[in-house]
């Protein structure tokens, strides 16, 4: 993903999920839940993304 910033990890992805609405909420910021794990053997991630431009605004939010 061109121009997207990896900003979390999580093996569930629901707690990604609350940071996505927190993000939008807050500032407007748009955030993508992406799952990368493996189904047939539980392995990987689930990621959160934000475009470049608002990395740095983004994770000053989650760390408040």
């Amino acid at each position: 993903m061109e121009g997207w910033k990896l900003i979390g990890q999580s093996r569930t992805g629901i707690d990604l999920e609350l940071q996505k609405a927190l993000l939008w909420e807050r500032a407007e910021i748009r955030a993508v839940v992406m799952n990368k794990k493996l189904s047939a053997y539980d392995l990987g991630n689930w990621e959160l993304y934000v475009h470049q431009d608002d990395e740095e605004e983004a994770l000053n939010i989650l760390k408040a």
